[in-house]
């Protein structure tokens, strides 16, 4: 399990970037980190990681503190948004260091996971495009065979076939081997089908840290059409976050489900109301708004 607790974290200017963090990740899960630019997903995760040093609270794996203690940070695998590897190494030679440094590296499960992504291992760190950099990172990464598996912005740089069999590996081996995933990600779509549980994060604050479909389900979709177009009343509704309309067909977006709506638009003339699917997307952008109001 891996415990963020009372986590706070400051600057040189004393201004707080991480602000009363408390995150569980059960082992064995995707745990999925969203948030504005900004809101503090990326000093999350370099706490998580033990680079930064927490001012307040803790980070747990296991149990034990992350932060100076290499025996933890040896069940780490870590892929940053930007990866700073020597930029004059080859790729083989990249592979043996990382052989002498993890006691768990394996590279027959390099060169497997290269059988994939299909890199040149004879080219030079500074001769790989980002998206292969990214590529590399993940190989030398899950090849430690780490217990925890934190990802930030993995995806990025990625073409679609590449970023398919990175995130298919990813849950092929939550489910193989019981590896903790923590992954934070701009691409929500890619989160919303791999997540079991999600933290979405403001300002550095837990917003919302929930299960993926709780997390969804805290907004509402319906279609609902007014031959004759919408009363007055229906833009006035307290639940409201978001209206839009094609012609006599309305979407319409709820904060949570308010009681007996099919019934309420009928009385407005609806002739049909009709429940739809909320993504992932749909609701931060939504409940953030809902927040700005």
């Amino acid at each position: 399990m891996v415990e963020v607790s009372g986590l706070y974290k400051g600057y040189d200017n004393d201004k707080p970037v991480l602000q009363n963090m408390n995150i569980k990740v059960e082992k064995g899960t995707i745990h999925g980190l969203i948030g504005h630019n900004g809101c503090g997903k990326t000093t999350l995760i370099k706490c998580l990681n033990g680079i930064f040093k927490p001012d307040k609270g803790v980070v747990l794996v296991d149990g034990e503190p992350v932060y100076n203690n290499p025996s933890v940070k040896e069940k780490i695998g870590y892929v940053a948004d930007s990866n700073q590897f020597f930029p004059g190494y080859k790729i083989e030679k990249l592979v043996k260091f990382f052989e002498g440094v993890y006691p768990k590296f394996s590279r027959e499960d390099f060169n497997r996971l290269n059988q994939i992504f299909g890199l040149n291992t004879k080219k030079k760190v500074k001769q790989l495009s980002k998206g292969q950099q990214m590529r590399l990172a993940f190989m030398l990464s899950m090849a430690q065979h780490p217990e925890v598996m934190i990802l930030d912005e993995p995806t990025s740089g990625l073409d679609v076939i590449a970023k398919k069999n990175l995130l298919d590996l990813l849950v092929t081996t939550v489910e193989n081997e019981e590896m903790t995933v923590i992954i934070s990600s701009h691409h929500l779509s890619d989160l919303e089908k791999i997540c079991d549980t999600l933290t979405m994060m403001k300002d550095g604050k837990t917003q919302i840290d929930d299960e993926m479909e709780e997390v969804t389900g805290q907004v509402k979709k319906y279609q609902v059409v007014f031959p004759k177009g919408a009363p007055g009343e229906f833009y006035h509704m307290e639940e409201t976050l978001h209206i839009s309309n094609l012609g006599s067909v309305y979407t319409i977006i709820l904060r949570n489900e308010p009681e007996d709506f099919v019934l309420k638009m009928e009385e407005m003339g609806s002739v049909l109301t009709e429940e739809m699917d909320c993504s992932l997307e749909e609701a931060f952008i939504y409940l953030n708004e809902e927040v700005q109001k």
